[in-house]
């Protein structure tokens, strides 16, 4: 029965993408920004969504949370649309800020790139694989489907640049591998990890991996934060911010990380992704 609904939901993602394709980049943007916007805030999830809001942003009103759960749901579906025109938003349709802040490093060293799930994360993977040209690996969980993980390599690596490492024992052989051998490493540092360790995030803690400080101190690779925001529409910017202080403890570099996150959240919080159970963890126990 879960192989009938895996094949069902790829067929799905398969047609999606298809109809994707064959738009313009911005219609497909917008189209997908549209069924988001009629369709999410119907979602269960929705709820789950309210109640990080709430809570992080005491200060604002039931009607300023429901417009940010609905810019959210924009900016998922546009995610979403987007995937067939990656490569050619990142090289024609996204702005660069502080690209001093990397090649003052340069590509023979080993570098840390710090992002969140803000906008559309994706493009920063192809940000340095396909704009920059310096191949980078970056760290995701494996979708439950198999069939929709194939549908998805293809779409975030078209031309098999770079390098995806599966969250798993042999995946944290390949992080460390990555660093050791003076390469780069994207980790997006905004999801609860029950094994890390509790830091305050939006003024409750959080369980937050301490792998990129980790690697940081241990390899002595400069930790850079690279911001993305949608300006409008399927236009974007990335900002690459100065690297974050070298020589901290695992729970100050992790504060002075969760501080960048917190305020590029505050810029646009419609962009960032409020259905993860961030907080769901056992530092509230």
């Amino acid at each position: 029965m879960k192989k009938i609904r895996y094949f069902i939901e790829a067929i799905f993602l398969c047609l999606a993408f298809a109809i994707f394709k064959v738009m313009p980049a911005p219609a497909a943007s917008a189209f997908g920004g549209w069924i988001g916007r009629i369709i999410g805030p119907c979602l269960a999830a929705s709820r789950k969504a309210r109640t990080n809001l709430e809570k992080s942003f005491p200060e604002k009103s039931a009607e300023e949370i429901s417009a940010i759960i609905i810019d959210m749901w924009d900016n998922l579906g546009r995610v979403f649309a987007e995937y067939p025109h990656l490569k050619k938003i990142i090289l024609t349709r996204c702005d660069v800020h502080g690209l001093e802040n990397i090649t003052a490093i340069g590509p023979e060293s080993p570098l840390i790139v710090m992002g969140s799930h803000l906008a559309n994360w994706e493009l920063l993977f192809f940000f340095f694989n396909y704009k920059l040209g310096w191949p980078i690996a970056t760290v995701y969980r494996e979708p439950n489907n198999p069939y929709v993980q194939r549908l998805l390599e293809r779409a975030r690596n078209p031309d098999n640049r770079g390098t995806f490492i599966a969250k798993s024992k042999r995946g944290a052989r390949k992080i460390v591998d990555t660093i050791k051998n003076g390469e780069r490493l994207l980790i997006l540092i905004d999801q609860k990890y029950n094994e890390g360790i509790p830091a305050q995030f939006f003024g409750r803690p959080a369980m937050t991996s301490t792998s990129f400080t980790q690697l940081a101190r241990r390899y002595d690779a400069p930790t850079v934060p690279l911001q993305i925001t949608r300006l409008k529409g399927c236009r974007f910017q990335l900002t690459l911010h100065p690297p974050l202080t070298a020589g901290l403890s695992d729970e100050e570099s992790v504060a002075e990380a969760h501080t960048l996150l917190e305020n590029w959240i505050g810029q646009n919080p419609g962009q960032w992704l409020w259905l993860h159970r961030r907080w769901d963890s056992k530092a509230l126990r």
